[in-house]
């Protein structure tokens, strides 16, 4: 009998711990009273449409004038297929967003007057999402009383949606609250100013420039369509005219010839860059929309600094471009385009180059397998022999690999190609520097004479100019300046290899 009333004791004061932890628990925190507890289930609002179809937002008051659980909310709360146009007034002007959504497909949307412009992908989307939806975490005023603390007196922005029930939403916005809490709102004729989400209402700040498409031009579909036949560049950048066309005679491994205003080899890389800033191109930003003569001539675009015009197999595009400001931004309008565009200089290589940087790096850089000699003068002739053949081979599962093979002979004798190829990159990697002078006279103190498979030939001569340079002189014409170290390190290596 004793037990069981122990028993009994244990089990009432069990019973009375767990009474008084879930006490603890729900009890209110720090003394609030127990309403404070309960959850939150927004702002009391009221909502309705005016004798014009303008949805406005009523807060509940307390008599005082106090706010009712000042809490969030929503304004207005719509989809964006539910909208049928967007009237915009902000800092950067007047704009009208025409919406369409055809039953069972994606809205498309139009800038009234601009129909024929692309618009940039997501951003009309962006501002019909704030628009068809909104809500406010807090009201910052009941009253909306000095509205110039708000930035209200003078909005950033008025926008006022039509909805497909044909009724109306109107937001004005005001500035940003501090500490990014949110920008202030006022919603419909109310007064009340809201505290909204910032980055939604950011895109009621957007302007025409900002909806056009920054596609400048398209990339080629195919491979096929990828390369220029030609390349011309005019403009005070390049003084004249300069044109580029692929080079494919398989002497040089230059991948484009200069044909005006002279014949040669184009600087690989220069090309290179150049070629790359044609097609395809995304502008930073779109400056103007249908600019002016006037709005030309202030960005520099009446007289373009460079301009371009590519043909490629399926479009011949024409690129005008100004120098390059400090910050190497570049003002750029395609040909018959309606918009002037912003890029950064590193895109587009032919607005910030120059006919002397597009001439070769090098002084004459031919490819070796396609020479059936070279002969160098210098002291005495040394007369090499080269031969270059391509064979086959074909693996068991039937794919095939090349093998190019080259044998250098010098006096009727074979010699290491590994030796030769030293030697000849030695010559054929001396730098082209800007040439000082156009005279030359007296003899060369070196001569190199290049022989090709198809039996033409090129003739390379290196004149003393002073102490430390070379002239050089490609068959008959200076071409280039270089240092004395690099021609003497030839003619020192020549003599070596045929000791």
């Amino acid at each position: 009998m004793k037990k069981k009333k122990t028993l009994i004791i244990v089990l009432i004061a069990a019973a009375l711990l767990v009474g008084v932890m879930l006490l603890l628990i729900f009890l209110p925190k720090g003394g609030e009273s127990a309403d404070s507890a309960t959850l939150d289930e927004g702002a009391k609002i009221r909502t309705a449409t005016d004798k014009n179809g303008v949805h406005q937002v009523v807060v509940a008051t307390e008599p005082n004038g106090e706010i009712k659980n000042n809490s969030y909310g929503t304004l207005i709360e719509y989809t964006p297929a539910q909208i049928k146009s967007i009237h915009v007034e902000n800092q950067k002007g007047t704009l009208d967003v025409e919406a369409n959504t055809p039953k069972g497909e994606a809205t498309v949307y139009t800038l009234k007057g601009y129909e024929d412009f692309s618009l940039q992908s997501g951003i009309p989307d962006q501002v019909a999402s704030a628009a068809a939806s909104m809500k406010f975490t807090q009201v910052a005023s009941a009253s909306g009383d000095k509205p110039e603390e708000y930035g209200l007196d003078k909005p950033r922005a008025t926008v006022t949606v039509t909805y497909t029930d044909k009724t109306k939403s109107v937001f004005t916005v005001g500035n940003d609250a501090p500490q990014s809490a949110g920008t202030y709102v006022q919603f419909g004729t109310e007064k009340t100013v809201y505290l909204c989400d910032g980055e939604a209402v950011k895109s009621f700040d957007l302007g025409l420039t900002d909806f056009m498409d920054l596609n400048i031009n398209k990339a080629a579909e195919n491979d096929e369509n990828g390369a220029a036949s030609s390349i011309t560049l005019t403009g005070e950048a390049y003084g004249g005219t300069v044109k580029l066309v692929p080079n494919d005679d398989g002497k040089n491994s230059a991948s484009y010839k200069i044909t005006e205003p002279e014949e040669a080899y184009a600087n690989i890389s220069e090309s290179s860059n150049i070629e790359g800033g044609i097609r395809g191109l995304l502008a930073d930003t779109v400056e103007l929309v249908n600019p002016s003569a006037e709005q030309l001539k202030k960005v520099g675009l009446d007289h373009p600094y460079a301009k371009v015009t590519a043909v490629y197999p399926d479009v011949t595009v024409k690129l005008s471009g100004t120098k390059p400001n400090s910050s190497g931004t570049v003002y750029l309008m395609a040909d018959g385009g309606k918009l002037v565009y912003t890029i950064s200089a590193d895109k587009v290589a032919w607005a910030d180059s120059s006919y002397e940087r597009l001439q070769s790096e090098y002084v004459l850089n031919p490819t070796m397998t396609a020479l059936t000699g070279v002969k160098f003068t210098a002291d005495k002739d040394y007369d090499f022999a080269l031969e270059t053949k391509v064979s086959t081979a074909t693996d068991n599962e039937g794919s095939e690999t090349s093998t190019t093979e080259t044998t250098v002979h010098y006096d009727d004798e074979e010699i290491p190609v590994g030796d030769f190829t030293n030697l000849y990159d030695d010559v054929s990697l001396i730098k082209s520097a800007k040439l000082t002078s156009k005279s030359f006279s007296g003899k060369p103190g070196l001569k190199v004479v290049y022989t090709f498979s198809d039996g033409s030939s090129d003739t390379v001569e290196f004149y003393p100019a002073d102490g430390q340079n070379y002239t050089a002189v490609l068959n008959g014409k200076a071409v280039s300046s270089c240092y004395s170290a690099d021609v003497t390190r030839v003619i020192n290596d020549v003599k070596k290899l045929t000791k």
